[in-house]
């Protein structure tokens, strides 16, 4: 059953319907992702919670992205909460990366290429992955950026434009 909390942020009934599909598709697949991160039930399940009642406050974004787009955002959501939590509780990070191969577009780039931009990306720190993905895939904005990752717009701004110049570095010494 769905906690009604949520039901009460969106106010379309067609909307409802599209975020309890959300939330039952999902909810196991961040209770996990919590888990690897915090190995504690008591605080997976509550950035569960805190996540999703995120998502049902900016349900309108989240509902246009596609199914594997919705996951990544979901994914990378629970993280920041996670990650959240474990600074409240000081319990130290379970530092062991999602791996996900859709985080690259493969349709407009040789093989070449898709090979030198993963080895680039995987050089990134987890935080520049994100915000990339985020900003770059998602097509967020700052203000949307900024909640999921619970910092301000100007931080979410410069954390996008210094993840974009490592990214840069990173293939224009793959390209010497």
């Amino acid at each position: 059953m769905i906690p009604m909390i949520y039901m009460e942020l969106i106010d379309d009934e067609e909307d409802k319907k599209a975020f309890e599909k959300l939330y039952n598709k999902y909810k196991n697949k961040a209770y996990l992702v919590a888990m690897d991160c915090l190995n504690n039930n008591s605080l997976a399940e509550e950035c569960v919670s805190e996540t999703f009642l995120s998502i049902a406050k900016n349900f309108q974004t989240v509902n246009k992205l596609e199914s594997n787009k919705q996951l990544k955002y979901i994914v990378i959501s629970i993280r920041n909460t996670a990650k959240d939590a474990l600074k409240k509780e000081k319990i130290n990070l379970n530092t062991e990366e999602y791996n996900d191969e859709n985080y690259y577009l493969e349709d407009s780039y040789s093989e070449f290429d898709i090979i030198a931009w993963r080895s680039c990306i995987s050089q990134l720190s987890q935080t520049n992955k994100d915000i990339l993905y985020l900003r770059c895939i998602l097509n967020l904005n700052y203000k949307e950026i900024s909640q999921i990752l619970g910092i301000s717009q100007g931080a979410a701004r410069a954390r996008a434009f210094a993840a974009k110049e490592n990214l840069k570095k990173l293939l224009e010494k793959e390209d010497s």
